[in-house]
């Protein structure tokens, strides 16, 4: 009984011992084991155990809790975390940590879960201030929006960042002090950590608010019903400025006006005094500036030969004018080509004149101008000029006409007790003498200019009576200077995009005619046409074409003006594409700053057929119309200030849906 007794409590120990050796060879389980959502995944992370046993680690994941599911990792781990990024947004994963022995076998952890969150924050979207193109202070509000943000940061060029705060639907912004325009960036992220493509907004600062100069009229100036303004807008910003005038209430419509050029618009006022307001936008900054000035009327002229005698028997005379409203010079001519220069006027000076030589009827002309420069209408009188009275002797062409088109005239003839005459068109090769007659028809001599026939008479016993002359210009138009002169550029159009264009020219009565642009040398004078090709002067800007025509009375001028805009703007090439879940997210560099907002096109075709999705104000885009899975290319093209649209833009592809990395 002893023997058989003892070999029980030898064999009971054996297999206490062989379980205590068992269970100390045995790893134990990890310890700690925790998941928690990720920047794209799920982090597992735990303890290791205090087993030195214990030679790596498996993950377990179901979607389903108590269930142990499938291995997740690959390859045995050898630290004491795994991110699982196999995951989808929303949805809860269930894990098991297990710990491996050297002998492959493994221990387990109780079983954790979590709940993937790996979209972005989407909707994204930043304002500066209300939205507008442009602003005059750097302190701005950012208006704000991203659905699923935590914290957000903000940039002023894409590099360099504030640290992240709390999502807030505004921000208070300081935009860099320098003139021109600017970008604002904003990104978020959520609380997670997974991080949106930044988006852009953009705006034009202009602190500087233009400056205007009026030469023309000047401030208590005097002018014609007829004059120019004469301007020029300075401001260190933009290329042109949008401008009008108020003459007295009244709008001018002047429109695009280069900066820092000099601008000329043609207006008529009445009589009276006036105020003129010139205003200036720089798009947000407005400079007005009015100037006081006074329009008088043309003088009406009224001019007598000594007093109205009708008759002299000297060339020298005395003339007598009136000219209201007040005159400040008068100039005066016998046959309205040839004037003498411009002498001060006063209502009661008298002028000493000399007549053209040769007894017979002389018409002396008179004009006088204001202060405005205005010219009042020609006046003229008449008088009998007989060196040797009595008896009087005179002739006169075509009832005293001022021109002919015809060479053959018609003589109106007195002489005082004539019983022969004789005539001529130069004063030494005469007709033969025939009986006097009051009527005479006569053929003039010569081109076309101022004719002048001479009248002689001797009385029935051969003495001369005397020697009279009258004037007419033989012509094939009225002698007066081109009437009707205008030129238009391109038809009148406001703006071109060619230095080249076609002008339109019309003139009446004219010989010949030349043009200039802006302050250049004219051309010579060439025969008139109706129209010519002409090339602009090189540089964006308002072009003026003036035009001038000329006979053997005058000369009369026009001008037109179109504004020039040589090319669009330029190439953007580099652009480039993010993809994120739900969108995809443009970015490109301003190519200019005379940019006013992008084009964006998208194809969705591996054929390249682009069609216009959007318009951006700042250089990036968010495409959120995105189907996962999709490709699609893009191209940007820039807009200028003038509406022209620039080349396409290099091309970038991405399909939606599939993340390249979050910042």
């Amino acid at each position: 009984m002893v023997r058989g007794g003892l070999k029980i409590l030898i064999g009971a120990l054996v297999l206490v011992l062989a379980s205590v050796l068992l269970t100390g060879c045995a790893s134990a389980g990890p310890k700690n084991a925790s998941a928690v959502p990720a920047p794209g995944g799920i982090l597992v992370s735990w303890t290791a155990p205090d087993s030195s046993a214990v030679m790596g680690y498996n993950v377990y994941r179901s979607m389903q809790s108590g269930v142990m599911g499938q291995k997740a990792n690959p390859v045995i781990l050898s630290n004491t975390s795994y991110m699982d990024s196999n995951v989808r947004d929303g949805t809860t994963y269930y894990y098991t940590i297990r710990s491996v022995n050297s002998g492959g076998s493994e221990d387990g952890s109780g079983q954790v879960n979590a709940v993937a969150k790996i979209n972005p924050p989407t909707n994204e979207e930043i304002s500066i201030g209300n939205g507008g193109e442009y602003t005059n202070t750097t302190a701005e509000t950012l208006y704000l929006s991203a659905i699923g943000a935590s914290k957000c940061r903000y940039s002023n060029d894409g590099a360099t960042w504030t640290d992240w705060t709390p999502y807030a639907s505004t921000y208070p912004w300081t935009l860099p002090d320098k003139d021109g325009p600017k970008d604002v960036y904003y990104q978020c992220k959520d609380d997670v950590g997974n991080t949106a493509q930044p988006v852009s907004a953009s705006i034009y600062l202009d602190m500087t608010p233009p400056v205007l100069s009026i030469s023309s009229p000047a401030q208590g100036g005097q002018y014609g019903g007829g004059f120019d303004i004469v301007f020029t807008p300075t401001d260190p910003s933009p290329l042109t400025l949008n401008c009008s005038g108020d003459l007295d209430g009244t709008q001018i419509a002047i429109g695009i006006v280069d900066s820092n050029k000099e601008d000329t618009t043609s207006v008529i006022a009445k009589s009276g005094q006036h105020t003129l307001t010139i205003q200036c936008s720089d798009g947000i900054n407005i400079a007005r500036k009015s100037v006081m000035f006074s329009v008088v009327d043309k003088p009406a002229v009224e001019l007598s030969i000594e007093s109205g005698a009708g008759y002299t028997d000297i060339q020298k005379v005395m003339l007598d004018v009136a000219a209201t409203p007040a005159a400040t010079e008068c100039r005066f001519s016998n046959d309205q080509k040839a004037w003498n220069d411009w002498s001060a006027y006063s209502a009661s000076m008298r002028y000493s004149w000399t007549l053209s030589g040769g007894d017979g009827t002389k018409t002396v002309y008179a004009q006088c101008r204001n202060t405005g420069g205005q010219v009042s209408d020609t006046a003229s009188d008449t008088i009998v000029l007989d060196s040797s009275p009595p008896p009087y002797i005179s002739v006169e062409i075509n009832n005293g006409d001022k021109w002919t088109d015809t060479k053959s005239v018609l003589l109106g003839l007195y002489a005082f007790s004539a019983k022969l005459c004789r005539f001529s068109n130069d004063g030494y090769s005469w007709t033969g003498w025939e009986q006097y007659s009051n009527l005479r028809q006569w053929t003039l001599a010569g081109d076309y200019g101022t004719k002048t026939v001479y009248y002689e008479c001797q009385d029935k016993n051969g003495g001369e009576i005397g020697t009279a002359s009258a004037s007419i210009i033989y012509s094939d138009r009225e002698p007066n200077p081109p009437t009707n002169v205008k030129v238009s550029i391109n038809g009148g159009d406001s703006t071109t995009h060619s230095a080249d264009v076609t002008l339109s020219l019309r003139a009446s009565n004219a010989d010949d005619c030349r043009l200039k642009e802006n302050s250049g040398s004219w051309t010579d004078w060439n025969s008139y046409g109706t129209s010519m090709d002409w090339t602009l002067s090189t540089g964006n800007g308002k072009k003026t074409v003036y035009y001038q025509c000329r006979n053997d009375y005058g000369t009369t001028g026009a001008s037109s003006s179109i504004y020039l805009d040589m090319g669009p703007p330029a190439k953007i090439t580099d652009l480039w594409a993010n993809p994120s879940v739900d969108a995809v997210y443009l970015h490109w560099s301003r190519p200019s700053n005379d940019i006013r907002y992008y084009h964006i096109y998208r194809s969705t075709s591996g054929f390249g057929l682009f069609t216009l999705l959007s318009t951006s104000y700042s250089p990036s885009y968010s495409d959120q119309e995105v189907v996962a899975g999709m490709t699609y290319s893009y191209s940007v093209k820039a807009v200028d200030s003038n509406g022209d649209e620039g080349p396409d833009s290099n091309i970038v592809t991405a399909t939606a849906g599939l993340l390249t990395g979050s910042s």
